[in-house]
């Protein structure tokens, strides 16, 4: 499978107008948490002053569309107690349906597994460095956030398996 990667830009987003530059030292996996599977309603609320949110890229059914640039500082993370992966992670958005749609699951998650690669490659990453929200609230570098556990053990995925697929 080939990775389908566009862009869109949130130019009018608080956060890319920010325009802080990272240097990547990872990737965050997150998922919309609302049953929407249509990246566009997500870029169309977040792409005005504002909004107090900003991801690098929504991932969909059939495509990934960038909305930072890769080396951009994002808004995604929130922060713990040990400081926050938006001054270090690369952050994107998996958009969910209802949770229970096999195919529907199969196919954003491969586009995940595609765009990390992707992005390691780019990045000179190892499949070590990819994390969900969870799991860096859990390091302290992210707010209190179930995703992406809340939706991979529906269908029998972890993040284990996720980072063995990147490889």
């Amino acid at each position: 499978m080939e990775l389908k990667l566009s862009q869109e830009f949130l130019t009018e987003n608080d956060c890319y107008q920010a325009g802080r530059k990272i240097v990547p030292k990872g990737i965050m996996v997150h998922s919309t948490g609302v049953a929407q599977p249509d990246p566009q309603v997500f870029i169309r609320r977040w792409n005005k002053p504002g909004v107090e949110v900003c991801v690098h890229a929504f991932v969909a059914r059939d495509e990934v569309i960038q909305t930072l640039p890769w080396n951009w500082r994002g808004w995604h993370a929130g922060s713990g107690k040990n400081g926050s992966a938006n001054n270090t992670h690369i952050g994107f958005e998996i958009c969910e349906d209802d949770l229970t749609d096999k195919v529907y699951f199969r196919k954003v998650y491969r586009e995940a597994v595609e765009l990390c690669a992707y992005l390691c490659k780019q990045y000179d990453l190892t499949e070590q460095d990819i994390i969900c929200h969870s799991e860096g609230y859990k390091k302290g570098i992210a707010s209190n956030h179930g995703d992406v556990m809340h939706w991979f053990p529906k269908h029998s995925k972890s993040m284990d398996a996720f980072r063995a697929e990147v490889k």
